[in-house]
């Protein structure tokens, strides 16, 4: 009676762990982290593209240069539809913002549709030394499973402009 109880036991053990072994483990978040030349512009200079893919995809963007009035920082979102990128997004530093995504077929589309984007947050305050940064819920790039991104930096009164990683060139694929 004392060797079935434990054989019971034992059964019940290795049936909790082979259940627990096989249950579907929690989504994980990637994160990249790419660096761009320093130095490669004068008045806006990209150093550090941060990319975290998780509920939100948010990109945090550090930069050599304080962040001034006159400055547009934009941000172009491949969501793996194609081989272009899907969505636009832009805005300056202490200004309003509208929650919306721009939807492009390229690099030079001029934006004519957007979707709104409850949630979507942005920031850069050129009175703070926090990086300038975007989150975009994934909900509105059709929930997808990889992202990557390319960012422009420019500064309009001087006539100046910084990409990561390159000219019109995105980051790596970051996976949900």
């Amino acid at each position: 009676m004392l060797g079935t109880r434990w054989s019971i036991r034992g059964l019940s053990m290795w049936t909790l762990g082979l259940v627990l072994a096989m249950a579907p483990a929690p989504a994980m978040a990637d994160t990249k982290v790419f660096d761009d030349p320093v130095g490669d512009s004068a008045f806006v200079d990209i150093s550090q593209v941060r990319v975290v893919h998780r509920d939100s995809v948010t990109v945090r963007v550090r930069s050599t240069v304080p962040l001034t009035t006159g400055q547009l920082y934009a941000f172009w979102i491949d969501a793996g539809h194609g081989r272009r990128p899907d969505y636009h997004v832009a805005f300056r530093a202490n200004t309003g913002f509208d929650e919306v995504l721009g939807l492009v077929r390229s690099f030079g589309d001029r934006r004519s549709r957007f979707v709104q984007c409850p949630g979507m947050r942005a920031r850069a305050d050129i009175f703070s030394d926090k990086p300038v940064s975007i989150r975009i819920p994934r909900r509105c790039l059709k929930n997808p499973g990889r992202v990557r991104v390319a960012v422009q930096f420019k500064d309009e009164s001087m006539d100046t402009v910084d990409w990561a990683v390159d000219r019109r060139t995105f980051g790596p694929w970051v996976k949900r």
